[in-house]
């Protein structure tokens, strides 16, 4: 699965950490859903569930 590209700012909360929805560590990143969620974190389990797009913007 290639990278996920989470350069656009919307991906990131400059003003809180929350738990990454994945692994409970704080995270300031969003998915394109705004789920604290780990750009790391996502793509793993984007490997592990090819066919969904949860992640993907």
């Amino acid at each position: 699965m290639p990278l996920l590209d989470w350069r656009d700012a919307r991906h990131f909360d400059k003003h809180r950490d929350l738990p990454c929805l994945l692994c409970g560590k704080p995270t300031p990143m969003r998915s394109h859903d705004r789920e604290p969620v780990h750009k790391v974190c996502a793509e793993d389990w984007c490997d592990q569930h090819p066919n969904s797009n949860r992640f993907h913007n």
